[in-house]
């Protein structure tokens, strides 16, 4: 006898640190008069936080907890699915988890769907500079990030970079005391003048710089840019061409990677590889090997410099 096949379930996660409000905002969302009645959800919580969920009339959910990650299994969450038979299912991650210690547990006809990232607007940015992994897991393809407890002084454009160095496209929102969700307004504008006669691009903006040049090649088609970095000897043979970049930290030391271009200029000016150097250079956009634009730099001057204190470019 051949076994029917599950339905895929699509699994909404809700993600932040301890106390960061979650319980409160998938209560919110259960409260929500627009949500279909319905649904069959099934609530799963993987810490103790200071509030607990409380029924909601007139719609049917069920809410389970596990106290450790080893109580999970796909065994376990298939008989769950088995005994309360939803059809939406919602997961409150512990806040000290990776989001794959509970992907690697999912049983196979479960997929992640939606990831909601709740934090807490006082705390974040000390989560963030003490615990950047983490912060980065719960960002990495955020659907909606909203920070409640927000206030009038809340510094609401460095909450803003740290979110837009891990998602360009989720959405923000702020909550105040009164619950009201306000959605963030604020310019994702460049840390530098592209429209400058020359484009100084400043050591600390380097990654954000070869993000944005990445994305979006053809703005910079024939502006000068002053930078620094260093040398890295080019896998193009052709004479007076060299890589020019920097070493780049998204999240934590396990993913530094060396990001940088292509650059040519006068054979006898090449610096040496591993030299750092100041560069004025004009983008030139190409189309590489596989068809897809890449800059370009046109060297304009190439002056050696003494190599930074700092030398790792990051988004914060």
């Amino acid at each position: 006898m051949f076994r029917k096949k599950r339905e895929d379930i699509g699994v909404y996660f809700f993600e932040g640190f301890l106390e960061a409000g979650k319980t409160r905002y998938i209560q919110s969302l259960l409260e929500d008069e627009s949500i279909p009645k319905d649904l069959h959800i099934l609530v799963i919580q993987t810490e103790e936080g200071m509030e607990e969920l409380e029924p909601v009339k007139d719609k049917d959910f069920r809410y389970v907890s596990f106290d450790s990650l080893e109580d999970i299994t796909p065994e376990k969450l298939t008989a769950l699915e088995d005994e309360y038979k939803p059809n939406t299912i919602m997961v409150e991650l512990n806040g000290m988890w990776q989001e794959t210690d509970f992907f690697d547990r999912m049983p196979e006809n479960w997929y992640p769907f939606r990831k909601f990232v709740i934090a807490d607007a006082s705390s974040f940015v000390t989560y963030n500079n003490n615990m950047r992994a983490l912060v980065a897991d719960k960002l990495r393809e955020a659907t909606v990030v909203v920070f409640n407890r927000a206030k009038a002084d809340t510094d609401r454009l460095t909450l803003h970079r740290i979110i837009r160095a891990a998602s360009r496209q989720a959405p923000i929102f702020y909550q105040g005391e009164d619950g009201l969700e306000v959605p963030d307004d604020t310019p994702d504008e460049l840390p530098y003048d592209l429209n400058a006669p020359i484009v100084e691009i400043a050591d600390r903006d380097y990654a954000e710089w070869e993000r944005d040049i990445s994305e979006d090649p053809d703005k910079y088609e024939g502006k000068i840019l002053r930078l620094r970095g260093f040398a890295v000897k080019s896998r193009d043979k052709r004479k007076g061409w060299f890589s020019f970049g920097r070493q780049v930290m998204t999240c934590c030391e396990a993913d530094i990677t060396f990001l940088g271009f292509n650059a040519v200029g006068a054979e006898s000016n090449v610096p040496v590889p591993g030299s750092w150097v100041e560069l004025t250079a004009q983008v030139s956009v190409q189309t590489d090997k596989k068809g897809n634009p890449a800059p370009l730099l046109m060297v304009v001057t190439c002056d050696k410099v003494p190599k930074p204190e700092d030398t790792l470019a990051t988004f914060y």
